[in-house]
């Protein structure tokens, strides 16, 4: 299967939408939510980073709006969600050694906010170990995602059972191994493919490229694309 180029081809269904979008961003912080972020702001979006701890965030942008807060505080991630058009989860597990339970907590708090505001697209990023994608995922990363990444996948496996549950627009993007390689914007991406090697992978630069598009894209609705190169 060739690589798909995200940069080309898409200009008859993005008609279909303002070319514009207020997001919020959950895990804004992180090494892949900074890329979200630095995406959807050159993307043309208006950015809500909703953060822990804004000092690690270090991006300035006058389409930027920075909220401090948790995901566990139920007020908060309301607030936060008020108003805006879609939202984009790259939130996991602090310790990926061990279960999360606030990190499932969250997404309960993201989805009924949602719901609430009437927020209807949500893009998540899971991972390709989750039992749904694990046959995809490469022999090495198969291997450990019962075993030395069983946490992070039970976490993610109960944050998509929340989500699927829901009467959101959702998509759940399964992504391979991340990485800190360069942003090509070009991968495979679709809901049966597989690792070409021992693990599938992607660079979190590539990984931010397609959840940013999912915003203007109707193809993966309420369904799970793995993404790998």
């Amino acid at each position: 299967m060739p690589l798909l180029d995200y940069r080309e081809g898409r200009e008859e269904k993005l008609r279909k939408f303002a070319s514009t979008m207020k997001i919020v961003i959950f895990g804004a912080s992180g090494r892949t939510g900074r890329e979200v972020v630095l995406q959807a702001l050159a993307a043309g979006h208006e950015v809500t980073a909703f953060v822990r701890n804004p000092t690690k965030l270090a991006i300035t942008d006058d389409h930027l709006t920075t909220i401090q807060g948790t995901v566990i505080d139920a007020a908060s991630v309301r607030q936060a969600v008020e108003g805006h058009d879609a939202v984009i989860s790259t939130l996991g597990a602090v310790n990926p050694m061990k279960f999360d339970a606030a990190v499932v907590e969250g997404m309960t708090n993201i989805v009924e906010a949602m719901e609430r505001a009437q927020v209807r697209r949500l893009v998540y990023m899971s991972a390709i170990n989750v039992a749904g994608s694990r046959s995809g995922a490469g022999p090495v990363v198969g291997f450990l995602a019962t075993r030395l990444l069983k946490h992070e996948t039970e976490g993610h496996e109960q944050r998509e059972k929340i989500i699927k549950e829901s009467s959101l627009d959702w998509t759940l993007v399964r992504c391979g191994k991340l990485s800190n390689g360069a942003h090509k914007a070009q991968y495979r991406v679709g809901e049966e493919i597989k690792a070409r090697g021992l693990a599938a992978g992607i660079s979190r630069a590539d990984a931010a490229d397609f959840l940013v598009k999912q915003l203007t894209d109707t193809t993966y609705v309420r369904k799970a694309p793995r993404i790998m190169y």
